[in-house]
């Protein structure tokens, strides 16, 4: 049988236990209250490193289409959202750039969904756009992450684990070095990940040189 190449929630759960000098548990679930503690902790982390828009998490592109009723709606596992080129589909058919438009990720006001609210024109109802193209950063489960993302995202709960349960300084600069070495091995396979240019991976660059091109 090969060797599975990606770190399973368990795993990384038993390695935050393990820098306290507890023992592993066999399942999740068990009612072992340091196990608990650990995994909300390694949710935290992974939702708020997440959130940071990895070429994983990221639908590049993705063409929304309004509901029945005017609405944009998004799924509970989206992050953020940037509207982006190549253009949105108004009701005259006239190709567009989305990117001038001001979205903002907010709950509906019957308090049933997530949607795309109309920053400039105060509303979560859209007469003119029938279609919105953005970039969604999408929130994934533990295991469906690549294997340097769960690595940083592990030793990143780790430390914090380990920092509120010990709160010894020899082992807080310790696994600091751990943190900054996986974050460095994530960014760097994102960037190789990313194939762009430097005006295309420079989120800055890339928005000031694309923002108006609707053919991009």
């Amino acid at each position: 049988m090969a060797n599975n190449a990606h770190m399973t929630k368990l795993e990384a759960v038993n390695d935050m236990l393990l820098s306290i000098g507890e023992s592993p548990v066999q399942q999740l679930d068990g009612g072992q209250q340091d196990a608990a503690i650990a995994e909300n902790v390694l949710d935290r982390a992974s939702r708020r490193i997440q959130l940071k828009g990895w070429h994983a998490n990221t639908l590049r592109s993705y063409e929304l289409t309004k509901n029945a009723s005017n609405q944009f709606v998004v799924g509970i596992d989206i992050l953020k959202v940037d509207t982006v080129n190549p253009h949105s589909g108004r009701a005259n058919n006239t190709p567009s750039p989305s990117s001038y438009i001001n979205v903002a990720l907010r709950r509906s006001s019957d308090d049933t969904k997530w949607l795309l609210f109309d920053v400039d024109n105060n509303t979560e109802t859209w007469t003119n756009e029938t279609t919105l193209t953005v970039d969604m950063v999408q929130f994934l489960d533990f295991k469906d992450l690549p294997p340097s993302l769960q690595n940083y995202i592990a030793k990143d709960a780790g430390r914090r684990y380990q920092k509120g349960a010990v709160g010894s300084r020899v082992l807080h600069a310790f696994t600091e070095e751990e943190v900054i070495e996986a974050q460095t091995d994530a960014l760097q396979e994102d960037m190789e990940n990313e194939d762009r240019n430097i005006f295309q991976h420079d989120r800055a660059s890339h928005s000031i040189v694309y923002r108006y091109n609707p053919g991009y």
